[in-house]
Protein backbone atom coordinates (compact mmCIF):
# COMPACT_ATOMS: atom_id res chain seq x y z
CA UNK A 1 0.00 0.00 0.00
CA UNK A 2 2.53 2.71 1.23
CA UNK A 3 4.57 2.17 -2.28
CA UNK A 4 1.72 2.18 -3.92
CA UNK A 5 1.03 5.60 -2.84
CA UNK A 6 4.59 6.58 -2.81
CA UNK A 7 4.54 6.20 -6.86
CA UNK A 8 1.43 7.42 -7.14
CA UNK A 9 3.31 10.71 -5.01
CA UNK A 10 6.23 10.39 -7.71
CA UNK A 11 3.71 10.60 -10.91
CA UNK A 12 1.57 13.53 -9.83
CA UNK A 13 4.73 15.47 -8.26
CA UNK A 14 6.88 15.02 -11.69
CA UNK A 15 3.47 16.18 -13.23
CA UNK A 16 2.92 19.42 -11.19
CA UNK A 17 6.68 20.20 -11.32
CA UNK A 18 6.09 20.83 -15.45
CA UNK A 19 4.10 23.88 -14.74
CA UNK A 20 1.47 25.57 -13.04
CA UNK A 21 -1.37 27.90 -15.42
CA UNK A 22 -3.18 31.19 -14.02
CA UNK A 23 -6.49 32.73 -14.51
CA UNK A 24 -8.10 35.40 -13.46
CA UNK A 25 -10.45 38.00 -14.79
CA UNK A 26 -8.55 40.53 -13.48
CA UNK A 27 -4.72 39.78 -13.51
CA UNK A 28 -2.79 41.51 -10.87
CA UNK A 29 -5.25 42.31 -8.60
CA UNK A 30 -6.31 40.76 -5.41
CA UNK A 31 -4.59 37.78 -3.94
CA UNK A 32 -2.84 34.70 -5.77
CA UNK A 33 -4.45 31.54 -4.50
CA UNK A 34 -3.61 27.94 -5.88
CA UNK A 35 -6.75 26.28 -6.32
CA UNK A 36 -7.06 22.65 -8.67
CA UNK A 37 -8.29 22.16 -12.25
CA UNK A 38 -11.46 20.08 -12.26
CA UNK A 39 -11.66 16.90 -13.42
CA UNK A 40 -11.51 16.78 -17.35
CA UNK A 41 -10.17 20.70 -16.80
CA UNK A 42 -6.42 19.81 -16.25
CA UNK A 43 -4.15 19.96 -19.72
CA UNK A 44 -1.11 17.95 -19.95
CA UNK A 45 0.47 18.20 -16.19
CA UNK A 46 -0.78 21.96 -15.20
CA UNK A 47 -3.04 20.30 -12.52
CA UNK A 48 -2.76 23.57 -10.15
CA UNK A 49 -4.15 26.95 -10.68
CA UNK A 50 -3.06 30.41 -10.11
CA UNK A 51 -6.14 32.80 -9.64
CA UNK A 52 -5.94 36.55 -8.38
CA UNK A 53 -9.27 36.22 -5.62
CA UNK A 54 -10.79 39.06 -3.97
CA UNK A 55 -10.63 39.15 -0.05
CA UNK A 56 -12.17 41.28 2.51
CA UNK A 57 -8.77 42.34 3.66
CA UNK A 58 -6.18 44.84 2.67
CA UNK A 59 -2.24 44.73 1.98
CA UNK A 60 -2.51 47.30 5.41
CA UNK A 61 -3.49 44.21 7.34
CA UNK A 62 -1.40 42.31 9.52
CA UNK A 63 -0.23 39.15 7.88
CA UNK A 64 -2.09 36.91 9.93
CA UNK A 65 -5.48 38.30 8.74
CA UNK A 66 -4.28 38.27 5.25
CA UNK A 67 -3.45 34.76 5.62
CA UNK A 68 -5.99 33.46 7.58
CA UNK A 69 -8.48 35.50 4.87
CA UNK A 70 -6.55 33.35 2.25
CA UNK A 71 -7.19 30.09 3.54
CA UNK A 72 -10.61 31.03 4.64
CA UNK A 73 -10.85 31.17 0.87
CA UNK A 74 -9.35 27.85 -0.38
CA UNK A 75 -12.20 26.20 2.10
CA UNK A 76 -14.86 28.17 0.78
CA UNK A 77 -13.76 27.92 -2.88
CA UNK A 78 -13.23 29.54 -6.18
CA UNK A 79 -15.78 31.59 -7.82
CA UNK A 80 -14.43 30.00 -11.03
CA UNK A 81 -16.26 26.65 -12.11
CA UNK A 82 -13.54 25.48 -13.66
CA UNK A 83 -11.36 25.47 -11.01
CA UNK A 84 -11.86 23.45 -7.55
CA UNK A 85 -10.90 23.42 -3.90
CA UNK A 86 -8.11 21.10 -2.63
CA UNK A 87 -9.99 21.20 0.87
CA UNK A 88 -13.04 19.01 2.08
CA UNK A 89 -16.11 21.20 2.89
CA UNK A 90 -16.71 20.05 6.19
CA UNK A 91 -13.09 21.15 6.90
CA UNK A 92 -12.71 23.91 9.60
CA UNK A 93 -9.49 26.41 10.15
CA UNK A 94 -8.73 26.22 13.88
CA UNK A 95 -5.61 28.02 13.95
CA UNK A 96 -2.69 30.10 12.39
CA UNK A 97 0.05 31.18 13.20
CA UNK A 98 3.05 33.21 12.22
CA UNK A 99 6.46 33.18 13.96
CA UNK A 100 9.60 33.96 11.89
CA UNK A 101 8.27 33.63 8.18
CA UNK A 102 6.64 30.66 8.83
CA UNK A 103 3.34 29.90 8.76
CA UNK A 104 1.24 27.11 11.04
CA UNK A 105 -2.20 26.07 10.10
CA UNK A 106 -4.23 23.68 12.30
CA UNK A 107 -7.06 22.42 10.60
CA UNK A 108 -10.29 20.05 12.22
CA UNK A 109 -9.91 16.49 11.70
CA UNK A 110 -10.88 16.82 8.23
CA UNK A 111 -7.82 17.46 7.10
CA UNK A 112 -5.89 14.25 8.59
CA UNK A 113 -8.81 12.45 6.01
CA UNK A 114 -6.57 13.03 3.08
CA UNK A 115 -4.18 10.68 1.49
CA UNK A 116 -2.25 10.46 -1.24
CA UNK A 117 -2.02 12.50 -4.49
CA UNK A 118 -4.98 14.73 -2.68
CA UNK A 119 -2.83 15.42 0.31
CA UNK A 120 -0.16 16.40 -1.90
CA UNK A 121 -2.13 18.74 -3.58
CA UNK A 122 -3.46 20.30 -0.71
CA UNK A 123 0.13 20.62 1.07
CA UNK A 124 1.37 22.23 -1.93
CA UNK A 125 -1.73 24.74 -3.24
CA UNK A 126 -1.96 25.94 0.61
CA UNK A 127 2.02 26.00 0.00
CA UNK A 128 2.17 28.52 -2.86
CA UNK A 129 -1.13 30.47 -1.75
CA UNK A 130 0.84 31.22 1.44
CA UNK A 131 4.58 31.79 0.65
CA UNK A 132 2.68 34.43 -1.84
CA UNK A 133 2.50 36.80 0.80
CA UNK A 134 4.77 39.34 2.05
CA UNK A 135 6.20 37.54 5.20
CA UNK A 136 5.72 34.46 5.02
CA UNK A 137 8.55 32.04 3.82
CA UNK A 138 7.83 27.81 5.02
CA UNK A 139 3.99 26.87 6.28
CA UNK A 140 3.90 23.93 8.32
CA UNK A 141 0.01 21.88 8.12
CA UNK A 142 -0.88 20.08 10.99
CA UNK A 143 -4.72 18.55 11.95
CA UNK A 144 -6.23 18.99 15.33
CA UNK A 145 -2.23 20.08 16.76
CA UNK A 146 -1.01 16.81 15.21
CA UNK A 147 1.02 16.38 11.93
CA UNK A 148 -0.33 14.50 9.57
CA UNK A 149 1.01 10.98 9.11
CA UNK A 150 1.34 10.31 5.11
CA UNK A 151 2.88 14.16 4.68
CA UNK A 152 6.11 13.83 3.08
CA UNK A 153 7.37 16.35 5.17
CA UNK A 154 6.37 18.67 7.74
CA UNK A 155 7.75 22.34 6.62
CA UNK A 156 6.62 23.13 3.15
CA UNK A 157 8.63 26.05 1.40
CA UNK A 158 7.58 27.39 -2.03
CA UNK A 159 10.74 26.17 -3.56
CA UNK A 160 9.52 22.39 -2.27
CA UNK A 161 6.42 22.80 -5.09
CA UNK A 162 8.21 24.76 -7.40
CA UNK A 163 11.23 22.96 -8.05
CA UNK A 164 11.10 19.78 -6.96
CA UNK A 165 10.88 16.73 -9.75
CA UNK A 166 10.38 13.62 -6.80
CA UNK A 167 9.84 10.80 -9.65
CA UNK A 168 13.03 8.86 -8.12
CA UNK A 169 13.43 7.85 -4.07
CA UNK A 170 16.90 8.98 -3.74
CA UNK A 171 17.75 6.78 -1.08
CA UNK A 172 15.75 4.40 2.16
CA UNK A 173 16.97 4.31 5.21
CA UNK A 174 16.37 2.34 7.49
CA UNK A 175 15.60 3.89 11.03
CA UNK A 176 14.50 2.96 14.81
CA UNK A 177 11.24 4.58 16.19
CA UNK A 178 10.82 4.46 20.20
CA UNK A 179 7.26 3.59 21.15
CA UNK A 180 5.34 2.86 24.52
CA UNK A 181 4.72 -0.82 24.93
CA UNK A 182 2.28 -2.64 27.41
CA UNK A 183 5.03 -2.74 30.29
CA UNK A 184 5.61 1.06 30.01
CA UNK A 185 8.49 0.92 28.80
CA UNK A 186 9.88 1.95 24.90
CA UNK A 187 10.44 -0.63 23.02
CA UNK A 188 11.65 0.46 19.10
CA UNK A 189 9.89 -0.19 15.97
CA UNK A 190 11.73 -0.30 12.82
CA UNK A 191 11.00 1.45 9.92
CA UNK A 192 12.54 2.08 6.43
CA UNK A 193 11.74 5.41 5.56
CA UNK A 194 12.06 6.35 1.59
CA UNK A 195 13.73 10.27 1.34
CA UNK A 196 13.18 12.34 -2.42
CA UNK A 197 14.53 15.32 -3.35
CA UNK A 198 13.76 18.01 -0.92
CA UNK A 199 13.04 15.82 2.22
CA UNK A 200 15.67 15.61 4.62
CA UNK A 201 15.64 12.31 6.72
CA UNK A 202 15.52 14.36 9.73
CA UNK A 203 11.85 15.78 8.71
CA UNK A 204 10.42 12.33 7.83
CA UNK A 205 11.54 10.62 10.75
CA UNK A 206 10.16 12.88 13.06
CA UNK A 207 6.68 13.18 11.26
CA UNK A 208 6.69 9.28 11.38
CA UNK A 209 7.56 9.40 15.28
CA UNK A 210 4.83 11.79 15.51
CA UNK A 211 2.02 9.77 13.30
CA UNK A 212 2.54 6.66 15.81
CA UNK A 213 3.26 2.97 15.51
CA UNK A 214 2.02 0.66 12.71
CA UNK A 215 2.34 -2.21 15.70
CA UNK A 216 -0.70 -2.25 17.43
CA UNK A 217 0.82 -3.36 20.30
CA UNK A 218 2.46 -0.45 21.31
CA UNK A 219 1.12 3.34 21.46
CA UNK A 220 2.82 6.97 20.71
CA UNK A 221 3.99 8.69 23.85
CA UNK A 222 4.31 11.88 22.37
CA UNK A 223 1.62 13.60 23.03
CA UNK A 224 -0.97 14.43 20.39
CA UNK A 225 -0.83 18.14 20.22
CA UNK A 226 2.89 18.24 20.61
CA UNK A 227 4.17 20.20 17.78
CA UNK A 228 7.55 20.52 16.41
CA UNK A 229 8.25 23.73 14.17
CA UNK A 230 11.52 22.62 12.46
CA UNK A 231 14.00 20.51 12.47
CA UNK A 232 17.82 19.86 10.95
CA UNK A 233 21.00 18.48 11.21
CA UNK A 234 24.25 20.00 10.72
CA UNK A 235 27.14 18.65 10.30
CA UNK A 236 26.17 15.65 13.14
CA UNK A 237 23.97 18.11 15.29
CA UNK A 238 20.35 17.72 15.16
CA UNK A 239 18.43 20.97 16.03
CA UNK A 240 14.82 20.39 17.20
CA UNK A 241 12.25 23.39 17.40
CA UNK A 242 9.40 22.74 19.58
CA UNK A 243 6.74 25.01 20.11
CA UNK A 244 6.39 26.91 23.48
CA UNK A 245 3.19 25.89 23.94
CA UNK A 246 3.94 22.16 23.44
CA UNK A 247 6.62 22.63 26.29
CA UNK A 248 4.23 24.49 28.46
CA UNK A 249 1.75 21.29 28.41
CA UNK A 250 3.81 18.83 28.73
CA UNK A 251 2.51 16.43 31.30
CA UNK A 252 3.65 17.25 34.84
CA UNK A 253 4.84 13.57 36.04
CA UNK A 254 8.63 13.73 35.35
CA UNK A 255 8.54 10.02 34.43
CA UNK A 256 6.41 10.72 31.75
CA UNK A 257 8.58 13.39 30.68
CA UNK A 258 11.42 11.51 30.52
CA UNK A 259 9.81 8.90 28.64
CA UNK A 260 8.66 11.61 26.03
CA UNK A 261 12.23 13.09 25.78
CA UNK A 262 13.93 9.77 25.33
CA UNK A 263 11.39 8.64 22.66
CA UNK A 264 12.32 11.90 20.55
CA UNK A 265 16.12 11.49 21.24
CA UNK A 266 16.40 7.68 20.81
CA UNK A 267 14.61 7.67 17.86
CA UNK A 268 16.71 10.55 16.19
CA UNK A 269 20.03 8.69 17.60
CA UNK A 270 18.98 5.53 15.23
CA UNK A 271 20.61 7.47 12.50
CA UNK A 272 23.79 6.74 12.20
CA UNK A 273 24.84 10.68 11.44
CA UNK A 274 23.19 12.23 14.24
CA UNK A 275 25.76 12.47 17.28
CA UNK A 276 24.37 15.36 19.10
CA UNK A 277 20.86 16.96 19.78
CA UNK A 278 19.81 20.56 20.58
CA UNK A 279 16.40 21.49 21.59
CA UNK A 280 15.44 24.98 20.75
CA UNK A 281 12.20 26.72 21.34
CA UNK A 282 11.19 30.52 21.22
CA UNK A 283 14.57 31.44 19.58
CA UNK A 284 16.61 30.30 22.34
CA UNK A 285 18.52 26.87 23.29
CA UNK A 286 16.42 24.61 25.83
CA UNK A 287 18.60 23.33 28.91
CA UNK A 288 15.57 21.30 30.63
CA UNK A 289 12.64 19.65 29.03
CA UNK A 290 10.09 20.20 31.57
CA UNK A 291 12.14 19.00 34.88
CA UNK A 292 14.65 17.19 32.73
CA UNK A 293 18.24 18.41 31.78
CA UNK A 294 18.86 17.97 28.22
CA UNK A 295 22.47 17.22 28.67
CA UNK A 296 20.74 13.95 29.40
CA UNK A 297 20.03 12.94 25.79
CA UNK A 298 22.51 15.66 24.39
CA UNK A 299 25.16 13.48 23.33
CA UNK A 300 24.94 10.05 21.41
CA UNK A 301 24.54 6.84 23.63
CA UNK A 302 28.06 4.86 23.89
CA UNK A 303 27.18 1.38 22.63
Amino acid sequence: MKKRIAAALALLLALTACGISQTSPAEGEGYLIYFLARDGEARGGDMLRASYEQLPVSRGDSPEEQARAVVERLLAGPEDETLRSPLPKEMQLLSLEIQDRRTAVDFSAGFAQLSGVELVLADYCLTLSLTALEGISAVAITAQGRAVGQQPKQIFYERDVLLSDMGDVLQTVEVTLYFLNSDGALEGEKRTLEIYEGQTLAENLVAALLAGPENRELTAVIPEDFMINAIRADEGVCYVNISQESLASLPQEEAYQRLILWSLSDSLYSVDTIQELRLVSGGEELTHFGAIPVEEVAVRPQG
